[in-house]
């Protein structure tokens, strides 16, 4: 009977140990494809920033659109 319950408690404790781990697995990888959305975004973010900053520096968004079309005329 000691015998029997030595390898209960054996696969019990198996069985136990690949559940915990299918577990932890699961929310280290929610966990890090959270942290790799946040890291996308801010990646965005900062491109967006970029654009917005080099649309200043060349003079978008000031100024008279009519002028603007006469400058940009010889670009095309």
């Amino acid at each position: 009977m000691a015998e029997f319950l030595i390898w209960l408690v054996a696969a019990l404790g198996a069985v136990g140990g690949v559940v915990l781990g299918r577990v932890w697995g699961r929310a280290e990888g929610e966990r890090a494809g959270r942290r790799e959305a946040e890291r996308d975004a801010i990646e965005d973010k900062n491109k967006r920033v970029e654009r917005g900053r080099d649309a200043v520096r060349d003079g978008r968004g000031t100024g008279d659109p009519a002028e603007r079309l006469r400058r940009n005329d010889g670009r095309w």
